[in-house]
């Protein structure tokens, strides 16, 4: 996952963690039942809310750090590929640079 991306998926987690604890925290305000009650609902829900968050977030950089190894790996693959390209490359030049020469002396 490319950092934009992955500073997106963060922005938007903590956007709906804020928003769910805000709305729940609205929701037991306006709830009929008493202050003290109220209170540790809302206590309960945030850290509910927190905890899946951090849950989901861990995920999020799990995935990221799977996808950073797996780019770092084909990267390496590509380079070997592409080392393996010029060094034939360089063979064939080789090859008939020497095929020009003999012609040139023969």
């Amino acid at each position: 996952m490319d950092n934009n991306v992955y500073r997106e998926a963060i922005g938007f987690l903590a956007g709906l963690t804020i928003g769910a604890v805000i709305g729940t925290a609205a929701a037991l305000l306006i709830a009929p039942q008493t202050g003290a009650r109220t209170r540790r609902q809302i206590a309960r829900k945030a850290e509910d809310w927190t905890d899946a968050a951090g849950e989901t977030l861990e995920e999020a950089r799990d995935d990221a750090r799977e996808l950073a190894d797996k780019a770092s790996r084909e990267t390496r693959r590509l380079a070997r590929r592409a080392r393996k390209g010029a060094d034939r490359t360089g063979e064939r030049l080789a090859e008939v640079v020497e095929k020009g020469r003999d012609r040139l002396h023969h």
